[in-house]
């Protein structure tokens, strides 16, 4: 059993609207013996959330130690800025990407990507390296040409913290991807994971465990959506 353990510090939703994304992803804070580290940062908006987030596991920004991006769409990177005593990991596919094809990807930040990718800070791996004692990345392309997804061996079994190589649960029966800039890589991609997986936990939807070959889902999922004119509640549900 791996001493690396981990917690959802915000969890995704899978939704959007007329105007586009609304980007509610993931963000997995892990221990590990050179600290903590995050999976992911969220889109600026979650920056209010995230911070609370923190602060209820009794941290502050600066005890980040690593940031571990899947990719550089909008709603992952976000908020890297606000932790400046971490280095930042990234797979070098996905910076082949950005310098490729990726500069016309819609949800690629452009000046916030260029601006992370400058940073000295920025650790660029290449493989499917080992992170931290018993957490390691794999390559999941098709959602961005260099999309990584981490593995955990841990008391629960084989969890993948796929983010948007599998967005939610209706990836995981197979066929086409939703929202790939390649179909066949995503594709791959999703059936490598739930080829592996005792629990997914996607970028898009709440925690995932195998049941034969499904997957269940372990939470109702929801968000509350406050209109601030009036004060008013409406609970979203998938």
């Amino acid at each position: 059993m791996s001493a690396t353990t981990y917690r959802i510090l915000m969890q995704g939703f899978p939704g959007r609207s007329e105007r586009g994304f609304l980007g509610w992803s993931t963000i997995v804070l892990f221990h590990t013996a050179d600290g903590p580290a995050l999976l992911d940062t969220g889109g600026a908006g979650d920056r209010p959330g995230l911070m609370a987030a923190l602060t209820r596991e009794g941290l502050v920004p600066d005890d980040i130690r690593t940031l571990y991006l899947s990719h550089l769409h909008f709603d992952h990177v976000g908020n890297v800025e606000c932790f400046p005593q971490a280095r930042i990991v990234l797979h070098e596919d996905e910076v082949a990407y950005f310098h490729g094809s990726g500069q016309s990807d819609p949800a690629m930040p452009l000046f916030l990507a260029q601006t992370l990718l400058a940073q000295p800070r920025l650790e660029i791996v290449t493989g499917e390296p080992e992170l931290a004692e018993g957490l390691r990345l794999i390559r999941t392309p098709g959602h961005s040409g260099g999309h990584a997804s981490l593995v955990l061996d841990s008391a629960e079994g084989c969890i993948v913290f796929a983010q948007d190589a599998l967005k939610n649960r209706t990836e995981t029966g197979g066929g086409p991807v939703p929202g790939a800039v390649d179909g066949v890589a995503a594709e791959k991609s999703v059936a490598r994971i739930c080829a592996m997986a005792d629990l997914i936990v996607p970028g898009h939807d709440v925690c995932l465990r195998r049941s034969g070959t499904d997957f269940i889902p372990l939470a109702p999922q929801s968000q509350t959506l406050t209109i601030t004119l009036d004060g008013r509640t409406h609970v979203l549900e998938a």
